[in-house]
């Protein structure tokens, strides 16, 4: 048998790892750069759990398949992947990355190790493939420098970018600012669509560009929200997998494609969307203005899943020993083959002054601690079965780039944008965490009397628009209008808190009755509901819904009424501070309700 054969490339930057990994972990776009071709995946479930991965790719003019084991990897210092080839010059490939700390910089191993099947794979790894490694990998490190010392406009060479159309473009961008978008923010998006690699603009996301711009986020959002209008962008939903959070199913081009579970091929593992965390709105450029064609060249590398921070696979009865990441947040460690993952504080752990055992057993992880020092913040783990054990040791947190459909159809904005942009009748969709306002106004049946329909009709329009207008300025949506109250949502407590106060401090100092007959009361509640589709309209059920609509009636006018779970927020406490009030509480018994609730009374005008 052909023994193997090393290609290997080394390279210094002036980085450090932590700088560097956030570009080099994206295998798909580094694939691209160096020329290799498109792939295909299939999927097969395991017996234990998971799936088994295949591959396809043309090279050199022939069908190469082959069988993808799971990519191993530690932020920020390597990543590696072994492939069993079924088909074409070799026999196995192994290839990866190795970021070493070298003084102020990092050195850069890329290596790919071959196992030539006969002479030709030794010929074409020696002769063909290594100088061409070699000169692609030089190049994408002298790229790479420029672009992080800001001298080049993407991170990678080579990434295909197609011209666009110019009338297109041009149509598009002036139907944008006819908007009245703010004229720099449309030229950044103009030089975004024309500049940007093909890659980026199949699935943008619009948070990520405000931080890349250094703009207000709500700001750059309003922008991206305007241009399917334009024909510039279209929207796209995606459900994203609650283990690997990679869209396990085709995007759909409206909420009202959805379906209330979905299934994810790579970790075998049905699911319900959650608006608050699965269900992401995403952004592609129209293939009017640039048409794309949507390529994969790597599926399972770190830059795929940038909430594992590492992951690694364990054989049949292997013991391996693991170092934790530097970490201020919660990890979990996690296994499709395992069915219970384990919570881990990091640096809790490095600080027990023990050394960890994890043995992964089938129905859980048992761990076991020894005291006598941790070496350098490592663990061990074994496997004591007779099957292999993927473990992904991830960010319980989600991240903040999500544009999730909880939070952008709790803006105003959006639903008068999009005012049919609902789910199908025939779905429910959960909702983990929302903060529901309800409003009334005190008094106004009296007002109607007194004043007769017409004038105390207006008035009441009028308060209308001062408690949208708050609830617009503070990233809000208003849900219905039931009589004189206000029914509204929000992604946020703090938001919530601040909308509130605004329609107190507006209708106090600003009353359209002259004689202050508009006394609002208001409560906040915050909890899980349902999104269906009512009429056309998205709304929102659950008994969230009905205490929030319950509470309104401890007001007695110019007040608040809080949920017990609310008021001990963090940022109600910070809000409760800034009224130099003291909190009323009370415990009340709710129609619908069997135990008695505490709320809390807090006088705002």
């Amino acid at each position: 048998m052909e023994s193997a054969v090393r290609l290997e490339s080394r390279h210094q930057l002036p980085f450090a790892r932590e700088v560097i990994w956030p570009v080099l972990r994206r295998t798909d776009w580094l694939n691209h750069s160096v020329g290799l071709p498109p792939v295909t995946y299939q999927f097969a479930p395991r017996t234990e759990g998971g799936s088994e991965v295949r591959a396809e790719a043309r090279l050199f003019g022939r069908t190469l398949r082959w069988r993808e084991l799971p990519f191993e990897w530690s932020e920020p210092e390597f990543y590696r992947v072994r492939r069993i080839f079924e088909t074409g010059p070799f026999v196995e490939g192994k290839m990866g990355m190795d970021l070493i700390e070298d003084g102020g910089g990092t050195r850069v191993v890329a290596y790919f190790e071959l196992l030539p099947r006969n002479g030709f794979g030794r010929w074409l790894a020696l002769w063909l493939l290594g100088p061409k490694t070699e000169g692609d990998m030089r190049r994408v490190f002298g790229h790479l420098t420029e672009y992080l010392k800001g001298r080049a406009g993407v991170p990678l060479p080579n990434l295909a970018v197609h011209p666009p159309d110019e009338s297109a473009l041009r149509l598009g961008l002036r139907k944008l600012r006819e908007t009245g978008q703010p004229a720099n923010l449309v030229e950044r998006l103009e030089a975004f669509l024309r500049e940007s690699p093909d890659v980026e603009l199949s699935r943008v996301r619009p948070l990520v560009i405000a931080r890349k711009w250094g703009r207000d986020a709500w700001e750059v959002l309003r922008l991206f929200l305007h241009t399917p209008r334009c024909g510039l962008l279209d929207l796209r939903w995606e459900i994203l997998c609650p283990n690997c959070r990679s869209s396990g199913e085709p995007s759909a081009g409206s909420l009202s494609e959805l379906r209330r579970t979905a299934h994810c091929d790579v970790c075998q593992i049905k699911f319900d969307a959650e608006f608050d965390k699965s269900v992401e709105l995403t952004f592609s450029v129209n293939p009017s203005v640039r048409p794309l064609e949507e390529r994969t060249f790597c599926l399972a590398g770190p830059g795929g899943k940038p909430h594992v921070v590492g992951q690694l696979v364990l054989e049949p009865l292997e013991k391996r020993s693991w170092k934790l990441p530097h970490a201020t947040a919660p990890l979990r460690l996690r296994s499709p083959q395992i069915q219970a993952p384990w919570i881990l504080q990091s640096d809790a752990a490095r600080s027990t002054g023990g050394e960890f055992e994890i043995i992964c057993e089938p129905t859980g992880f048992v761990v076991r601690s020894e005291k006598g020092g941790t070496r350098d913040g490592h663990f061990h783990l074994r496997n004591p079965n007779r099957f292999p054990v993927l473990l992904s040791l991830e960010q319980t947190e989600w991240s903040e780039d999500i544009l999730t459909a909880a939070r952008v159809t709790s803006w105003q904005d959006f639903r008068e944008l999009f005012a049919n942009e609902v789910i199908s009748p025939t779905e429910q969709v959960t909702v983990g965490s929302q903060v529901v306002l309800f409003t009334d106004l005190r008094g106004s049946t009296a007002m109607y009397h007194e004043l007769g329909d017409p004038r105390a009709y207006a008035l009441v329009r009028d308060h209308f628009s001062v408690l949208v207008e708050a609830t617009r300025d503070h990233h809000g949506t208003l849900v219905k209008t039931i009589g004189d109250a206000v029914m509204a949502a929000f992604y946020r407590v703090d938001e919530a808190l601040a909308a509130v106060r605004q329609m107190h401090e507006k209708l106090s100092l600003g009353n359209p009755d002259p004689n202050g007959r508009l006394v609002l009361k208001s409560s906040l509640h915050v909890g899980p509901c349902l999104v269906v589709n009512a009429n056309g309209r998205l709304d929102l059920f659950g008994s969230t819904i009905n205490l929030a609509a319950r509470m309104v009636d401890c007001c007695q006018g110019g007040d608040l009424t809080v949920s017990d779970d609310l008021f001990h927020r963090p940022e109600t406490t910070a809000f409760v501070r800034t009224l130099a009030v003291t909190p009323e509480k009370a415990e009340v018994r709710f129609r619908g309700f069997e135990a008695a609730q505490q709320v809390w009374r807090l006088r705002i005008a």
